[in-house]
C-alpha cells in the first residue's frame, strides 16, 4: 500500500508555483489583531454538540478566537447566542462548559439575565431611575444547528451559517449523520502554532507519508482528490481507504473538509469527527475535536469502534509536533517565503490565497 497521498485536484497550473505567504504573517501580533476582526469576527465556530443545550434551561460556554461565548436553549426551546460578557463591568455569566442554568447570572456582582438575554434585575441599579434594563440586555450573537452540531458567529448581522458551509453540506449528505450515530467523546490540546500554521498542514497531504506512517497505510494513496471548493471556500479530501481485513472485496469511502479559519470535518461510513481549531494569540492557538460513531457498522468493516478517539489523538498529535517545530522555524529570522507545489499543495495555495484575499491589514 502506498503510504504517501497523491493528490489529483488541482487550482492553478503545475508550471506557475506561487510563493508562500511571508513568515511575519504567522508570528505578528498586528496581523493576528487584524485576523481577528477581518477573518474570525465573520466566520462561524463550532462550540459542541447539540446534546449540550438538549432542553430548555441548558446551556453550553466556551471560548473561540479571544471570544467567550454562550448557547443556551430558552424556556421556550428556542437556541440563542450571547457574549459571556455582563454589560456591567464585562464580568462572566458562566464557566466554561456544559451546564443547566433557570437564568443567566453574573458571577462577579450578581446582575441577573433571563435566557432570552434580557436584564432582569441588577443590584443598587433601578430600572427606570435613569437607566432602562430594556436597553441593557446582553451582547447578541447568532447561534445555530447543522448536523447535530452548535455553531456561533460573532457578527450577528453576518452571513447565515448554510449559506457560510456553502458545498460542505451537499458532501455531507453523501454519509450517515451525527443523529444517526452515538457521541463518543472529545479531545482537547494547546498547540504553540500560529493557527495558519496548522492551517497549511490540514489542506495537503503532501506530507502524510512523512508525518502520519500509520495513517498511510490506511488510505489510497493514489486515491485521494485533494481539491478547493469555491462555494464555501474549503478545501476537500475525497478519500478512498484501504480493505479492511473484515471485507476485503471493498474500499470505505471517506471525506475530510478544512475550511478556513478553524473548522474540520471528517466523515466516514460508519464515524465521523469534527474540530474546531480556535486561535488564542499569533504563537497559540486550542483543538478540540468531537466523535461520534456507528458501533454495529464500524464493527462490520473490522474496526473496533473504541479505538477510534485514540488513533486519531494520535494524528493530531503528530500534527500538533510537526507544526510546532515549523512555527519555531517561521520564528527564527532564516526563512522569509518559499513556493508551493500546485501538484502537491493544491488545497495551501487555495487556503494562503483565501488568507490574501480577506486579510485586511
Amino acid at each position: 500500500m502506498n503510504s504517501s497521498v497523491r493528490q489529483t485536484g488541482s487550482v492553478t497550473s503545475k508550471s506557475n508555483f506561487p510563493e508562500t505567504l511571508p513568515a511575519e504573517l504567522y508570528h505578528c501580533t498586528d496581523v493576528f489583531d487584524a485576523e481577528r476582526e477581518s477573518l474570525f469576527k465573520s466566520a462561524w465556530w463550532l462550540i459542541g454538540p447539540e446534546v449540550d443545550i438538549a432542553r430548555p434551561g441548558s446551556a453550553l460556554a466556551t471560548t473561540v478566537a479571544g471570544w467567550s461565548v454562550i448557547a443556551v436553549r430558552d424556556d421556550q426551546g428556542d437556541v440563542r447566542g450571547f457574549h459571556n460578557v455582563c454589560r456591567h463591568r464585562a464580568g462572566p455569566l458562566l464557566k466554561e462548559g456544559a451546564q443547566v442554568c433557570r437564568a443567566l447570572v453574573c458571577r462577579y456582582h450578581g446582575w441577573r439575565y433571563d435566557l432570552t438575554g434580557a436584564l432582569r434585575s441588577a443590584p443598587g441599579l433601578t430600572d427606570g431611575d435613569g437607566v432602562s434594563y430594556a436597553d441593557m440586555g446582553l451582547f447578541p450573537i447568532q447561534v445555530d444547528i447543522w448536523n447535530g452540531m452548535v455553531f456561533v458567529c460573532m457578527d450577528d448581522a453576518g452571513t447565515t451559517l448554510l449559506e457560510w458551509l456553502g458545498d460542505v453540506t451537499a458532501i455531507a449528505e453523501r454519509f450517515p449523520t451525527v443523529l444517526s450515530m452515538t457521541f463518543q467523546t472529545d479531545i482537547m490540546r494547546t498547540a504553540r502554532a500560529n493557527w495558519k500554521t496548522y492551517a497549511d498542514n490540514s489542506c495537503e497531504g503532501y506530507h502524510v507519508g512523512m508525518v502520519h506512517r500509520d495513517l498511510g497505510q490506511a488510505i489510497d494513496g493514489d486515491g485521494v482528490d485533494i481539491r478547493a471548493y469555491p462555494r464555501g471556500a474549503f478545501v476537500g479530501f475525497d478519500v478512498t481507504y484501504a480493505p479492511t481485513l473484515a471485507d476485503p472485496s471493498r474500499a470505505g469511502q471517506g471525506f475530510w473538509i478544512y475550511k478556513p479559519p478553524g473548522l474540520l470535518l471528517h466523515f466516514s461510513e460508519f464515524a465521523f469527527n469534527a474540530e474546531t481549531v480556535s486561535p488564542v494569540n499569533a504563537r497559540r492557538l486550542d483543538i478540540k475535536r468531537w466523535f461520534w460513531v456507528d458501533e454495529a457498522a464500524a464493527r462490520a468493516r473490522g474496526v473496533n469502534p473504541e479505538t477510534i478517539p485514540t488513533h486519531s489523538a494520535e494524528v493530531v498529535d503528530e500534527d500538533i509536533g510537526i507544526c510546532e517545530a515549523v512555527q519555531q522555524n517561521l520564528e527564527a529570522g532564516v526563512y522569509s517565503t518559499g513556493k508551493l507545489s500546485p501538484e502537491n499543495e493544491p488545497g495551501t495555495v487555495f487556503f494562503q490565497q483565501w488568507v490574501r484575499d480577506n486579510l485586511r491589514t
